[in-house]
């Protein structure tokens, strides 16, 4: 199995002729995409590469001044944008309603629902390995820009582990946020498939908001994760947003924009808090890399059953006390961790063959 992470390191820029040069370069790509995502847009959303090379090519290299690689990473930039939009426009179609009938219909869209070209806004530019960039054996990062190859020191704690030959470097992407510099390195590596008959160790995550995750082990180790400062920086955005509407200012109303933005980032399309959907990631990453597997199962009931009778009750919890008292057998514990414990029940059961493990309502052990 490939595995694939992105290794996101800080630039440490040593002139001012260098931060030029990634800036100019930078633009250029920017506007060199704009340039091709109109094509794309005027010519019926023709993405085919070899077609959009043989038109466009010799064109961006002449307006942009951009260096042969540059120029078909441009194309393929703007060729998968579309493929990302035209993929999100399909699972998200149009919903109307018969004014005559009031019946519902549901319309899939395509990229022909699109009112203009996609729009390249950030300064950004995609690198291919070796060509645009490479790691160097003395520890520094060679760039490539318009104004020809410059050399960087890379800051970025751990870096070192994916130097041991294991791991083979891909794209990268130059970019600036908040006044710093940054290279995204995309890095793959080949692992083990996952075994269940090889697991000796289970462990059951339960996620909340008191504590972010609280994990349980079959050796009857608990942890706790303290998820206050997600909650603090989450009420912080609301009393945040609520002072910018009651202002209703243009600058208010800009800043709100801003604020949306990182909003966003907290929340999934699935409405998940993002602090969540990053703990996943961050879990599955590590657990890929030591022949492990994260299995997502029913959370249903898992607060309400007794982990030692089996009992399921929903008035055995106390949610303002944060307890969970069985009044069949009087076990007695932390809620956090009796969801901790019966997830871990669980994933058991996943290991041992159910492929859906899941609890059934039952008043009886």
């Amino acid at each position: 199995m490939e595995m694939q992470v992105t290794i996101k390191t800080k630039l440490k820029i040593s002139n001012s002729e260098i931060a030029w040069s990634f800036s100019k370069t930078m633009e250029q790509y920017r506007q060199a995409c704009n340039y091709v995502s109109e094509y794309i847009f005027n010519n019926d959303f023709d993405m085919k590469q070899s077609r959009l090379n043989k038109e466009l090519y010799t064109k961006l290299r002449n307006l942009f001044s951009l260096k042969s690689q540059m120029a078909q990473s441009v194309i393929r930039t703007v060729i998968a944008r579309y493929k990302t939009v035209k993929t999100q426009m399909a699972r998200r179609p149009y919903k109307y309603q018969d004014q005559n009938t009031g019946e519902w219909y549901r319309e899939v869209r395509d990229l022909t629902w699109l009112h203009k070209p996609i729009s390249f806004n950030r300064p950004q530019v995609d690198l291919q390995r070796n060509r645009d960039w490479s790691y160097l054996s003395s520890g520094q990062l060679s760039i490539n820009t318009l104004d020809g190859r410059v050399k960087v020191d890379p800051i970025c704690r751990g870096f070192n582990q994916y130097l041991d030959g294991t791991w083979k470097f891909g794209l990268a992407k130059l970019l600036k946020s908040s006044g710093k510099w940054y290279l995204h390195i995309s890095a793959t590596k080949e692992v083990a498939d996952f075994n269940k008959q090889t697991v000796k160790h289970v462990v059951g995550l339960d996620r909340g908001l008191r504590f972010l995750a609280t994990s349980y082990d079959e050796q009857g180790k608990t942890a706790f994760f303290d998820g206050q400062a997600i909650m603090r920086k989450r009420a912080k955005y609301q009393k945040l947003r609520a002072t910018l509407q009651a202002k209703g200012t243009k600058s208010a109303k800009r800043r709100l924009k801003k604020l949306s933005g990182r909003e966003n980032r907290w929340i999934s399309d699935q409405n998940k808090s993002w602090a969540f959907y990053q703990l996943e990631q961050f879990l599955t990453y590590k657990a890929h890399l030591n022949n492990s597997e994260v299995v997502e199962v029913s959370a249903k009931y898992t607060s309400q059953r007794c982990p030692k009778c089996g009992v399921i009750k929903k008035d055995n919890r106390n949610h303002e006390k944060h307890e969970y008292h069985c009044d069949n057998c009087g076990y007695r514990s932390n809620d956090d961790r009796i969801g901790a414990m019966n997830i871990q029940l669980l994933g058991t059961q996943y290991i041992s063959g159910q492929e859906q493990p899941k609890f059934e309502l039952t008043t009886n052990a």
